[in-house]
C-alpha cells in the first residue's frame, strides 16, 4: 500500500508572476529573495544534510541578508496565499528530486543580448549557496569532497565567484556551459546526500535540525512510556491517549474533536506517522507544543497543546506536514499565541 501523500502541483507560470510581484512590492524588504533565488535557496535546503525548519527558510526569504525583517502582509489571507505558494514550491522541488530527479530543471531567468537568449543564472546560485551557508557545517564534507560540483554555484553566487568571473572573461559559450550545469549538479548533491542520510539511519544517528536562529539541535526520539504513564511529549496526557494513538483509532471524544483513521483491508489498528516538524513554539515567555500526524492513509492533523492541556485540532487536514506547521505559525504570528491557550481548567476546542 502506498502511504504517501500526494504530490503538490507545481506553480502555474502566472502564481510564479503573482509570487514574483508580491516579492518585489514595496511590502517586503528590500533584501528579500526573488523567485529564481527562491528556487536555488529552497532547492540546496530540501537537498542537503539536514532538516531545516520551514520558518528559518521564511526568515531568509524574507530577509536574504540577515534573516530578520520580515514582510507586511494586508491581512491573513494574503499571508496564507503567499506562504502556501512558497511551500508547494518548496514541496514540488523535494518531489522532483526524491521520485523523478531527472525531470529537474533550474528556475532561471533569461534575458537577451545581442540577438542571443541568455540564462541569467546570478540569483539561483546565489539562492543555492544562501541554503548552504545556513547550515556551512553539515555541507563542509561534500564540499571538501567534490568541490567540482560546485563550480558554477560558487562563480556565480558569491562575491569572490564574482570577482573571478570578471578577470576570466569567460566566453558566452562557457557560460551556457554553466547554465547547463546547475541541473546535473543539484541531482549529484541531492543523491550524495539522500546516501549519506541512509547511512546514518542504520547507524541509528539522530537527524539533525536548523532553527530559525541557524542553531543545529538533533531531533530527538522520544522515551518510551507505557499505556497508563504520562506521556512524555509533555501534553500531560496518558501516552495511550496522546502518542499512544496507535493503540486506538480515535481520538478522546470528551470535550474535543473526534477524528478517525481509516483501517486497513486486513483489519489491523492504523499506525500513526509523526512528522519530525512536531516542535514547540515559544512567544513572551510562554508556549505550546505542535503536534503534526496523519495515518497511514489520508491527510495530515495538526494538533496544538498548552501548558495546561488544552488541546485544539484542526477540523481540516494538510496535504503536507510543512503546511501543518505553516498554518500553525501563521496563526500564533497573526493572532498571538494566546489565541491557542486555554484556561487552567484544562477544556479543550477544535477549529
Amino acid at each position: 500500500m502506498n502511504d504517501a501523500a500526494p504530490f503538490a502541483p507545481p506553480l502555474s507560470e502566472a502564481e510564479i508572476e503573482e509570487l514574483d510581484e508580491f516579492l518585489m512590492s514595496d511590502h517586503v524588504p528590500d533584501s528579500s529573495m526573488d523567485v529564481s533565488m527562491i528556487d536555488g535557496f529552497i532547492t540546496a535546503l530540501v537537498s542537503g544534510p539536514n532538516l531545516v525548519m520551514p520558518s528559518t527558510m521564511l526568515n531568509w526569504i524574507w530577509d536574504a541578508d540577515n534573516g530578520r525583517e520580515a514582510p507586511q502582509f494586508s491581512d491573513a489571507l494574503e499571508y496564507q496565499r503567499i506562504v502556501g505558494l512558497i511551500l508547494r514550491h518548496w514541496n514540488d522541488i523535494n518531489d522532483t528530486l526524491n521520485a523523478s530527479a531527472n525531470n529537474y530543471e533550474p528556475l532561471i531567468m533569461e534575458s537577451r543580448w545581442e540577438g542571443r537568449t541568455m540564462p541569467v543564472i546570478d540569483e539561483w546560485c546565489e539562492g543555492y549557496h544562501k541554503g548552504l551557508s545556513i547550515d556551512a557545517a553539515g555541507w563542509t564534507p561534500l564540499l571538501a569532497e567534490h568541490p567540482e560540483w560546485f563550480t558554477a554555484i560558487t562563480l556565480y553566487g558569491t562575491e569572490s565567484g564574482w570577482d573571478e568571473l570578471k578577470a576570466r572573461k569567460d566566453s558566452v559559450d562557457q557560460h551556457e556551459a554553466f547554465a547547463n550545469s546547475l541541473a546535473d549538479s543539484a541531482r549529484r548533491i541531492h543523491r550524495y546526500w539522500v546516501e549519506d542520510r541512509k547511512l546514518r539511519i542504520e547507524r541509528d544517528e539522530m537527524p539533525v535540525a536548523i532553527g530559525p536562529t541557524g542553531k543545529r539541535e538533533p531531533l530527538k526520539r522520544p522515551p518510551k512510556a507505557g499505556r497508563n504513564e504520562a506521556c512524555p511529549c509533555g501534553s500531560g496526557k496518558k501516552y495511550k491517549r496522546c502518542h499512544g494513538l496507535l493503540e486506538s483509532n480515535e481520538f478522546e471524544a470528551t470535550g474535543r474533536k473526534t477524528a478517525t483513521f481509516p483501517r486497513s483491508s486486513e483489519g489491523e489498528e492504523p499506525t500513526l506517522i509523526h512528522s519530525p516538524l512536531s516542535q514547540r513554539i515559544e512567544r513572551v515567555a510562554t508556549g505550546v507544543d505542535l503536534e503534526i500526524y496523519r495515518g497511514s492513509t489520508g491527510g495530515w492533523l495538526l494538533e496544538i497543546v498548552d501548558e495546561f492541556g488544552n488541546s485544539t485540532v484542526w477540523d481540516e487536514s494538510f496535504a503536507t506536514d510543512v503546511e501543518a506547521l505553516a498554518e500553525a505559525l501563521n496563526v500564533i504570528d497573526s493572532e498571538g499565541i494566546t489565541s491557542v491557550i486555554g484556561s487552567s481548567l484544562r477544556k479543550s476546542s477544535a477549529v
